[in-house]
């Protein structure tokens, strides 16, 4: 071979073996160098997701329950869990009563011991159940044709309040939302949820309400006939004589022994025994239960009591009572002591209920050092009385309707159990009001479209105030509102079931974020 073809072939041959090993040299660092970067990408990325992991962004959007062919997140399954939460604690002596530790989560402790169940798993039993109220009760009322315009006014009170609870407590409005409904809520969660409850309620009401107005006389008379025991006013006095407490050791402070310790029950109760029939004898001469509860200084006692069904009298005399005549009386024996019974009247109270509605202006009170509220001073009567003449001018100068009445009630009212369905209470009772209030509003001469004013007084009451009160008429017997409220409930329930049969509820992974 020829040097310059030689020459050729090593050119043509590519690099020698000092070239081939720095190229290859060159192509591991370059590949190493790759590796690297992929590496510190990959890493930079799950320190990125482990920051946002803490932040709950990945738990809130999990998937935690499917309400037919809905999925909810964590955060929206939140929202109706930690309601449920707080309203089964819904104050801390509830939880002190059921042993539950706030330093645990809630599945760390047991709720139901025969079967195991924690309280995680109790409130998201319940929280599925509430959350498919909403799901279908907003899909009905949609198909109804209501609206979100229509509780936007409750969504807005609502979410203010929140904001206010937020400030007073010094945190922002999102962070208070954390706090009350769990870490994953957001405030666009919260908004569309209460939304979605609130039309939920919505359709509920006006199902009630129409089956309630739909019940014939006869369905009200079939349904007493059914239900008399629990309609039926019972009268009935009693008397209640307990057997003394007796000592358990002697003079010096040695234990007594079992049979002598129940010679002095026998003792005590034959006592009790002996006074519980002189009374006896005593009611059945002619002397009132009052009389005789004075007599014998009892803790105990009741004269002429109207209790509405038979349930409401006690189960210690209950049976005995029922079987006695008119104004009979008889002893009745029970562990503790002697009861003497008197039963009177059984009947179906059917007088009247009465509709009215008002506007409350209480007067500014104070609490002394105890908690006890105490009495308006002179200058706050003042104050609340000018504020009442003022509402009583604007109702002067009103067109004097029932619906003037009621605006002024929405806009001007202190009863927050009134002021927004225009003071209106339906259906009322003898008795029900504070007293003032009530002998006005059962005063035997009212008649509709009456208005007046009273003063609320009463040494020891919660509160003070004026009331200004206009009288819309009579209404049906208290016994009639109890059977349509029985019926439309029932109906109402058969009627959501039916819906709730095409809404099956699932708990899924999601849902084992909660109570943490």
């Amino acid at each position: 071979m020829s040097a310059s073809r030689e020459k050729k072939q090593r050119q043509n041959a590519g690099p020698d073996q000092k070239a081939l090993k720095a190229q290859q040299e060159r192509a591991a660092r370059k590949q190493k160098t790759i590796v690297y970067s992929i590496v510190g990408a990959v890493a930079a990325v799950l320190v990125i997701a482990l920051l946002v992991w803490r932040t709950g962004f990945f738990q809130a959007r999990s998937a935690a329950a499917t309400v037919g062919d809905e999925t909810l997140s964590t955060a929206q399954l939140s929202y109706y869990y930690y309601n449920i939460r707080s309203n089964f604690f819904a104050n801390s002596y509830s939880a002190y009563l059921l042993g539950f530790d706030n330093t645990k989560s809630d599945d760390e402790q047991v709720y139901d011991p025969t079967t195991g169940q924690t309280y995680r798993d109790y409130f998201v039993e319940q929280a599925l159940i509430n959350a498919r109220f909403a799901y279908a009760l907003e899909q009905e009322a949609l198909n109804a044709g209501h609206t979100e315009a229509e509780v936007k006014d409750d969504v807005a009170a609502t979410i203010a309040n929140a904001k206010s609870a937020a400030s007073s407590n010094g945190v922002s409005y999102s962070a208070y939302l954390r706090l009350m409904f769990g870490p994953y809520m957001s405030a666009g969660v919260f908004e569309r949820e209460l939304t979605r409850a609130l039309m939920a309620d919505l359709v509920n009401d006006e199902k009630y309400d129409a089956l309630y107005d739909s019940y014939a006389q006869a369905d009200l008379e079939n349904y007493y006939k059914e239900n008399a025991d629990s309609l039926d006013t019972i009268e009935y006095s009693y008397l209640y004589f307990a057997a003394p407490e007796v000592k358990t050791t002697d003079e010096d402070g040695i234990a007594l022994g079992d049979d002598e310790i129940q010679k002095l029950k026998d003792d005590a109760k034959a006592e009790a025994k002996e006074k519980a029939e002189e009374a006896l004898e005593a009611v059945k001469d002619g002397s009132t239960f009052a009389s005789q509860a004075e007599k014998y200084e009892l803790t105990s006692s009741g004269d002429h009591i109207a209790a509405i069904g038979t349930n409401s009298v006690a189960s210690a005399y209950r049976e005995q009572l029922l079987k006695l005549g008119k104004d009979e009386c008889d002893l009745v024996e029970v562990d503790g002591g002697y009861y003497v019974v008197s039963f009177h009247d059984r009947y179906l109270a059917d007088e009247p209920t009465r509709d009215v509605r008002h506007i409350l202006v209480r007067a500014e009170t104070t609490t002394d050092e105890n908690g006890n509220v105490v009495a308006p001073t002179e200058e706050a009567w003042a104050a609340a009385k000018a504020k009442m003449d003022e509402i009583q001018a604007a109702w002067e100068a009103s067109g004097k309707t029932e619906d003037d009445f009621a605006k002024l009630a929405n806009e001007k009212s202190d009863d927050v159990g009134s002021n927004t369905n225009g003071g209106l209470y339906e259906r009322s009772y003898d008795g029900r009001f504070v007293s003032e209030f009530n002998d006005w509003v059962f005063d035997s001469s009212r008649k509709s479209g009456d208005v007046g004013m009273v003063q609320h007084n009463q040494e020891g009451d919660s509160y003070y105030g004026y009331h200004l009160i206009y009288y819309v008429g009579e209404n049906e017997p208290v016994w009639m509102g109890t059977a349509r409220n029985s019926l439309a409930n029932t109906a109402r329930s058969e009627w959501r079931d039916g819906i709730f049969a095409n809404y099956p509820t699932a708990e899924l992974g999601g849902a084992k974020y909660l109570g943490k």
